[in-house]
Order: structure tokens, then sequence, then C-alpha cells
């Protein structure tokens, strides 16, 4: 050991401590990493569990999802055109009118038959244009919802219904029609009214069987799994940010993991779409296509806001980040508060600022002062949302709420520490000081 001239050691003196090696963080990160790609893969499986069954086991859901249909122009045409082809293909109105004419004049059957049949079509749309049908819709719609659980659970329909697709029923809208041509003076469809009520023989199919057989699997995995999904995803989320080494990205990479889940529902959905539509049976192609949209609308709006949600938080764990262009923005926000700030200050010099800053400063020292019980409450009511909630979106939103009011409270505490105490006497002083009368003049 070469000994520094100026320097002397001493030999009695205790060695340096070795510095501890570090530990190992291989597993925790691998399992951290295990727990994100879980995350994401249960991501879009929670949000149709939790639009299927509240959807579909909810009678006003189930009514109020297929609602639009009937204000549909494409739906409520189809509607119209399906009854007067029922009413036409069972009372076989050419050949009536056939027989009715002599024989010399039989030839003009199909041209009246053709116009006859333009005045009903007529007829039936104005009927399912209107306030009725949509009342109509409404009604039978909440009638076959027991019959869409059955079909959709694998059991054996009610007895209201022995198709094995799913239908709603247009009976009254046929005999709705029936009326309205009873009005014009064409009674040639009354015989056919009494046999229509009694029996509600016609339906329009809403999805057809092949469709159903193929979303009865997903249906009951949904039923039978749906709180361990709502549950555990979350869960599985936080469990990932916890057994990170780096917490922060953790919970950036959980951030993005939901956000391509999203997008990777959001193309299944667009298959779904074509399976949909190429396995419509008899339904009309765009009728089919306008059937997929109103019945997975909600889910579309849950998966918006969830990947909206997703991007918020991505975007402001990568702020907080260490990144070059992080760190580059945050310095330009920091300049830009400052100037912010200054021109606050002169704001803040007029009286009527100066009386509002002591206010906002009394209430942020008061929460400083009795910030436990703030905090507690924030919990206490983001666990009865969590409890009260079935959407997976609205346990996200929630705990993004609980997240936004922390950090607003931690916010105001360290503004109420971190202002200058010189303010703070001057406040108090100005307002304990007395008023001093003015001295009189000699």
């Amino acid at each position: 050991m070469t000994n520094t001239p100026g320097l002397r050691v001493d030999p009695g003196a205790p060695a340096a401590p070795l510095e501890p090696a570090p530990r190992p963080h291989r597993l925790r990160r691998v399992l951290s990493w295990v727990l994100v790609v879980l995350f994401g893969l249960l991501v879009p499986i929670t949000l149709i569990s939790g639009w299927a069954v509240r959807t579909v086991t909810n009678t006003d859901r189930y009514v109020q999802t297929l609602a639009p249909l009937a204000r549909d122009k494409v739906i409520t045409n189809y509607v119209a055109i399906t009854a007067t082809d029922a009413l036409f293909n069972q009372l076989h109105v050419e050949d009536k009118i056939a027989g009715a004419l002599p024989k010399r004049a039989a030839f003009i059957a199909g041209p009246i038959t053709q116009q006859l049949h333009t005045f009903a079509e007529t007829q039936m749309k104005r009927v399912t244009g209107s306030k009725t049908f949509i009342n109509l819709w409404d009604r039978e719609n909440a009638f076959t919802h027991s019959t869409a659980i059955a079909l959709l659970t694998g059991k054996n329909p009610p007895a209201v219904s022995k198709s094995r697709a799913l239908v709603v029923g247009i009976t009254p809208v046929v005999t709705e029609g029936i009326d309205k041509l009873d009005a014009q003076g064409i009674t040639v469809f009354n015989p056919l009214k009494d046999a229509l009520e009694n029996n509600r023989v016609l339906s329009l199919q809403l999805v057809s069987e092949k469709q159903l057989h193929a979303a009865q699997g997903y249906f009951k995995l949904a039923i039978d799994f749906r709180w361990i999904l709502l549950i555990g995803t979350p869960l599985i989320g936080i469990l990932a940010v916890l057994a990170a080494v780096e917490r922060r990205r953790a919970a950036l990479r959980i951030m993005v993991a939901g956000i391509l889940a999203c997008l990777a529902l959001a193309a299944g959905l667009t298959i779904g779409r074509q399976f949909f539509v190429t396995n419509a049976g008899p339904v009309p192609l765009l009728v089919a296509t306008h059937l997929f949209d109103a019945i997975v609308r909600f889910l579309h709006r849950t998966l918006y806001i969830t990947l909206a949600a997703f991007t918020l938080l991505a975007v402001i764990l990568w702020i907080v980040g260490d990144s070059t262009w992080a760190v580059a923005l945050r310095r330009a926000a920091r300049r830009g508060t400052a100037q912010l700030s200054e021109t606050a200050e002169q704001v803040r010099q007029s009286e009527a600022a100066a009386r509002a800053g002591a206010q906002l400063a009394k209430a942020a020292d008061f929460v400083a002062t009795h910030q436990p019980p703030f905090r507690w409450a924030g919990v206490v009511l983001a666990a009865i949302f969590l409890l009260t909630a079935h959407t997976s979106a609205a346990i996200l939103w929630t705990l993004v709420l609980l997240g936004i009011y922390e950090l607003a409270l931690v916010g105001v505490v360290r503004w109420s520490k971190g202002r200058p105490a010189a303010s703070v006497t001057a406040d108090a002083q100005d307002d304990e000081m007395p008023e001093v009368p003015a001295a009189p003049r000699t």
C-alpha cells in the first residue's frame, strides 16, 4: 500500500464496511411479466363477461339494448315487408283475385296483386314507423326475454316459443296493419286477424340457431366465472405492480397491456360481426349488420371507456417517468408553470385576490391538519362503489377516481406545508390586528 504524502493511516481504524451485494430480482421480474401478460389476456374476456351478464340476464337492460331497432328504418322497413309477405303468402291473394275475375281477365290478377301488395306494404310501413310499433317492440322483447336466457344457457325454451332461434313476435304489428287496411276498404285480410291474435305465429328472427349455438359456450362461461373475472382481473394487475422491482414501469406495462387488449377486442368484434352476418340465415345482410351493431352497442361503449382510461393512465405514468422526452416535457411544463405563477403573483396583489387566497389557505391548512379522515373517507366511498359495481369499467373508473382523489389530497397538503411562513404570519396578523381609530384633529 502506497502512502500518500501528508496523509497518515491509522492502523487501529476499523475496516471499511463492504457494500452488500445486490439481491437478485430476476424472479420478481419474471413473475411481474407473467402477471402483466395474464392481465392482458383477461381484460377482453372480463369486458365481454360483464357485458353479457348485465345485458342478457336483466330484462330492462335487454329491452333497452334492442330498443333502438324500433327506430331504425332498415329494421322497421324489413318488419313491414316481412309482415306484408306473410299476409299474402298465407291467404294466396293472387289466386283469390284470379278466381274472382272472369277467365278472360285472369291475366290481370298478377298486376292487381302487385298493386295491392305495394299498398299494403305502405300501410305496414306507416305502422312500423309509429309510436305504437315502438311500444309493441319493447313489450314483445320483454315477453321473449326468458326465451333468450333459456336458449343462451342451453336449456329448453319456455312454452311460448318452440323455435331454437331468438325471435321477436310481430303478430301485433300485422293485426294493426290489417286494421289500417280495413279502414281503407280492403277487407280481404280480415279472416286472418282472429287466427293471428290467438296463435301469435308470425315472428322476426333476431339471432339464428347457428349463431346461438356458437354463443352458448361463451355465455355459460361468462355466467359461471363472472365474479372471478370482475374481481380477479384488477387484482392480477395490482399484484403485477407489487411484485415488480420498478413499480412505475410495471404499472405502465399494465396500462399498455390493457390498451393492446382493448384493441384486440375491437378487432375481435369486427371478425364477430362478419361471422354474425354470414350466418344470419334468411335475414338480409344489411338487416343482420344493424342487428349486430344494436346488440353489442353497450359493449362498444364499455370498450371505448376502458380504452380511454388505460390510455390516460399510461400517458400519466409515462410523463412522470425518466425517459428523455418525459424529462424534457416536465421541464417545459415547469417553465410554463413558473410563468403562470409570476402572472398569478401579480394578480394576487389585489385586495380581493388576497382575501380569496387567505380563505383558500385556511381550507388547505384544515385539510392538512385533518388529512387521515379525508383519506379514509375516499377509501370508504371507493369501497362502497366497488361492492356495488357490476361491470369491469365501473371498477376501473372507481380505482382511477380514487387515485386522482388521493393525488389531489397529497397536492393540497404539500401546498399547505410549502407556503412561506412569512405570508402565513402576515395573514394571521392581518386577521388578528384590531383596527386602530384615527387620532382626532386639533
